[in-house]
């Protein structure tokens, strides 16, 4: 059901709505809740248990029954913790395991009885199509392949124009190829290689990018970014060159248990699995030469909450949404970030849509820091930005947009937090970002945090002067902070400043 559907059917709105998926995979069961069904949703709660119930599917023919035994015993807990967040809307989807094992279909029968809904059984087009419109819902403007890498399976999808095009699925996951009896490494790699030979319509996306979906291939990037010192820990758009997750696949391919177990951030339960998703990871690179491999925290389970949207809803900005739900719950008096866009559109004539939506975000956010201490406002924003669980931003604006609240609550440009994101940035966007701050330190200044009142104001640039005009009915608003703060402004641009009434 869609949420217009859902609204008009209930009277309720779908933003006051949970929302939950149980994802039964091959490797793990998953369940996510989520604060509402819509475009930019916020998960309020996410438990994963390494379950394995696949592991012995391709030479055995039946789930592992250890791994059904300890699914058996989670799954009650799941069940009672959706049911105690007053979940609306339960999806329980399962994946490859339970498709292709004899004992597949009384296992997912028990599932039902035990989360009170009927699971649905994806097959490999439909796991490989919510894989891609996950990736699409996190990434709207995703295009090339998305790789959704299960325990069991690998599925395979293009995207483009924010839409699912070709998919398919192959027997790839790593629990499978780890089950062939006696399989070496080699035998794995040529196995890779010809599932991939034949999908046909892989080379029209030859040179396009790569988006890596599921646990392996997440747990895989954050590994990279621990052996390079990466300066931000967020794996939803971490992005490399092609060449550089081959080389590193490479390398994690020939490595044993124990030398794994010696890296930071390598997860004890991926120490088997892992160096054979690094194996896919760098055949399915090869086949395609990708651009940029560009990791998603979005998949299966956001795809089949993006499958529930009107065709108007999957167009909408997940950013602004999101930065519009953070402002509306925790703005002093109320979300007004759309009359700060307006309020400092004079300072940035000519800007890109790109620009303009960053600066349209941090005007989203300006009075988001009021209730933190004083001293310690700017770095406490800056450090939350910097880590929310944003989507449809890229590392690079991340950090940006971070930059840009941080000099808006006036923190010092030379301090140590900020070795995270100016490494993102060059010293023409720092003057920029300084601009977005400062701008918005004026107008919170100016209007005691109430944007209504900026009403009867506006900046303006004049020739080598920048104005703030006031109306008479507000002229009692230039107090000596607001001046400081305007001052500060004008000397940051190069230009001589001058409030005018009337």
């Amino acid at each position: 059901m869609s949420l217009g559907a859902f609204e008009r059917a209930f009277g309720t709105r779908a933003q006051d709505v949970r929302a939950a998926v149980v994802d039964v995979g091959s490797n793990s069961i998953r369940l996510v809740v989520y604060d509402h069904l819509g475009r930019a949703p916020w998960p309020l709660f996410n438990e994963r248990v390494i379950c394995g119930i696949g592991r012995d599917v391709a030479r055995t023919g039946r789930l592992n029954p250890e791994g059904v035994a300890r699914a058996m015993a989670s799954l009650p807990r799941f069940a009672r913790i959706a049911q105690g967040m007053r979940v609306a809307g339960l999806d329980v989807l399962a994946t490859a395991a339970t498709r292709e094992a004899v004992d597949g279909p009384a296992f997912l029968a028990e599932v039902g009885r035990i989360c009170g809904v009927p699971v649905r059984q994806l097959d490999g087009g439909e796991e490989a199509r919510l894989s891609a419109h996950g990736v699409i819902m996190g990434i709207p403007d995703a295009r090339g392949i998305v790789g959704d890498l299960g325990g069991g399976s690998l599925e395979l999808a293009a995207v483009d124009g924010g839409r699912a095009l070709d998919h398919t699925t192959l027997p790839l996951g790593p629990l499978r190829l780890l089950a062939a009896d006696g399989a070496s490494r080699r035998q794995m790699q040529e196995a890779i290689d010809a599932a991939l030979a034949g999908v046909d319509w892989l080379d029209r996306w030859r040179g396009a990018g790569f988006y890596p979906v599921g646990g392996a291939w997440r747990a895989f990037a954050r590994v990279h970014m621990a052996q390079t010192g990466y300066p931000l820990r967020v794996i939803h758009q971490y992005s490399v060159s092609g060449r550089v997750a081959a080389d590193f696949a490479k390398l994690v391919s020939r490595l044993g248990k124990g030398t794994l177990a010696a890296m930071r951030d390598v997860p004890a339960a991926r120490l088997a699995t892992l160096p054979v998703a690094a194996l896919v990871l760098r055949r399915v690179v090869k086949q395609l030469r990708p651009t940029h491999v560009t990791f998603s925290a979005l998949g299966l389970r956001e795809g089949s909450l993006f499958e529930r949207l009107d065709p108007d809803e999957r167009l909408a900005d997940p950013l602004v949404l999101a930065c519009t739900a953070l402002a509306d719950r925790e703005s002093r008096f109320g979300n007004r970030g759309d009359v700060l866009f307006d309020w400092t559109a004079a300072l940035f004539t000519g800007e890109s849509p790109a620009v303009a939506r960053l600066r349209h975000a941090a005007c989203l956010l300006a009075d988001i820091g009021w209730h933190e201490h004083p001293d310690y406002r700017a770095e406490q924003v800056y450090l939350r930005i910097i880590r929310l669980p944003f989507t449809a931003i890229d590392h690079v604006d991340r950090a940006r947009l971070a930059l840009a609240l941080y000099a808006r609550y006036g923190g010092p440009p030379a301090a140590p937090v900020l070795a995270s994101g100016q490494t993102f940035a060059d010293e023409a966007d720092l003057r920029r970002l300084t601009t977005i701050g400062l701008a918005l330190r004026l107008a919170e200044t100016l209007a005691a945090g109430m944007p209504d009142l900026l009403a009867g104001t506006r900046l303006r640039i004049a020739g080598s002067t920048l104005r703030l005009e006031l109306t008479p009915e507000v002229a009692v608003l230039d107090g000596e902070v607001a001046r400081g703060r305007f001052d500060a402004l004008a000397r940051h641009l190069g230009l001589a400043g001058a409030v005018v009434v009337g």
